[in-house]
């Protein structure tokens, strides 16, 4: 008979044993994440306004958003660092018990500070839980871009998922506010006890010292300069990454120039959550069969053909674009995944660089509201509304051409190194 097979070499010490689909665990519990705090995501607005005034609401509400936004950009390298040094899995465990610490805490005294506590905290974790959910896919696929984008993929499409099953159940609720944050709090709970079947993913001989020095509220800067290819692709993230921070501009542009009224509105709002979760289902399976390269320039052309339909300021045009360019929310995947791939090839922490693009995004959503709405306002006096779209074309015209240069790039440093 023949010799038997020799047994497997030794784990390193420290390392996590393997396992089928690393992704999987990782998925339902950013599902029952999302699910807890989607829940409550249209809550506060309504509460605050009605206990406080439209006009002391809006500016608590006002506040908050950009507090938390503020706190994301400062804390978010640091965090990045803070992951590379204790692991990934006791970020997930502070992020989901921390929600359900404040909506418990809701729950039992609904008060006005509470409720603006309860946002604040939820506004501010989201972006700290995917920096740590990034950083683990990051780890166990880097070496295999089309896998990592594909878990990627299948992370957006759950995240969409339990966004819009969680808005849509929360009109199910029991009334009152306790009921509410109650059982808002009890699903985060579930997810904490998700997070904590989650395989780390950091093992003891890659971990670093924690350096306070990380803290650096422009830390995205350090993406343009660790190599051309890396400037390339953060540059492609920005232009693809900008049009999702419209904040309420699109959905004003619905409610003034379409006369929409606020049921046709939230069907439209969950059309793009559906779609969400379509292309990016089907956008991994797609990466694996056409390669990044070609399907980063087919999401984006469907983008493109999504915002002309907006443009033209029809709103059947612009369902039916939509329709047609179903592709577009998965753009996002070609540049995300290439930049794990060229930040392992460089040696970069992937808590660093995960800190460093979730200070990126935070300063979009800063950045993107402010231009967005700027350029509605002048393009209404001027007579000209869908400038907001507009731009949208002209950005991701500029990502279609530059997604060719910046992928090609990394292809050739990965290729030469």
């Amino acid at each position: 008979p023949p010799p038997p097979p020799p047994p497997p070499p030794p784990l390193p010490a420290g390392a996590p044993p393997a396992v089928e689909n690393p992704a999987r665990p990782l998925q339902l519990t950013a599902f029952v994440f999302v699910l807890g705090l989607s829940l409550v995501t249209l809550t506060p607005a309504k509460e605050v306004t009605t206990r406080m005034g439209t006009e002391a609401g809006m500016r608590l509400l006002t506040l908050l958003t950009t507090g938390s936004a503020a706190a994301e950009i400062a804390f978010s390298p640091l965090v990045g660092s803070l992951t590379d040094s204790v692991g990934r899995k006791p970020v997930l465990l502070v992020t989901c018990f921390s929600v359900f610490a404040v909506n418990l805490a809701t729950a039992v005294w609904p008060t006005v500070p509470l409720i603006a506590l309860s946002k604040l905290v939820s506004s501010l974790v989201v972006g700290i839980f995917f920096l740590a959910a990034g950083a683990i896919l990051a780890d166990r696929l880097r070496d295999d871009p089309a896998k990592l984008a594909a878990a990627s993929g299948s992370l957006f499409a759950v995240v969409n998922g339990g966004f819009g099953v969680g808005i849509a159940a929360s009109e199910l609720l029991p009334s009152g506010l306790r009921w509410r944050y109650g059982i808002s709090a009890l699903i985060s709970l579930l997810g904490f006890g998700l997070a904590a079947r989650v395989r780390e993913s950091l093992s003891d001989e890659d971990r670093l010292p924690f350096e306070v020095r990380s803290f650096n509220p422009f830390a995205f800067t350090r993406l343009f300069f660790m190599s051309r290819a890396m400037s390339l692709l953060a540059l492609l993230s920005v232009l693809t990454l900008l049009p999702i921070f419209m904040g309420d501009t699109l959905q004003v542009f619905a409610l003034t120039q379409w006369q929409l009224t606020m049921p046709q509105v939230s069907q439209l709002f969950t059309g793009v959550a559906v779609s969400g979760v379509i292309a990016n289902v089907v956008g991994g399976r797609l990466i694996r069969a056409l390669g990044l390269q070609l399907f980063t320039a087919i999401a984006t052309m469907s983008t493109l053909l999504f915002w002309i339909g907006f443009s033209s300021g029809r709103v059947r045009v612009a369902v039916a674009c939509a329709a047609v360019g179903l592709l577009g929310p998965a753009r996002t995947l070609g540049a995300t995944t290439v930049m794990t791939t060229e930040g392992a090839r460089l040696g970069v922490p992937q808590g660093q660089l995960s800190g460093d693009r979730a200070n990126m995004m935070a300063w979009l959503k800063v950045l993107g509201p402010l231009g967005y709405g700027t350029l509605y306002v002048r393009g209404v006096q001027a007579g000209v509304p869908t400038a907001p779209f507009i731009a949208n074309v002209a950005l991701t015209f500029a990502s279609l051409v530059l997604g060719f240069y910046a992928l090609s790039a990394a292809a050739r440093a990965a290729k030469e190194s």
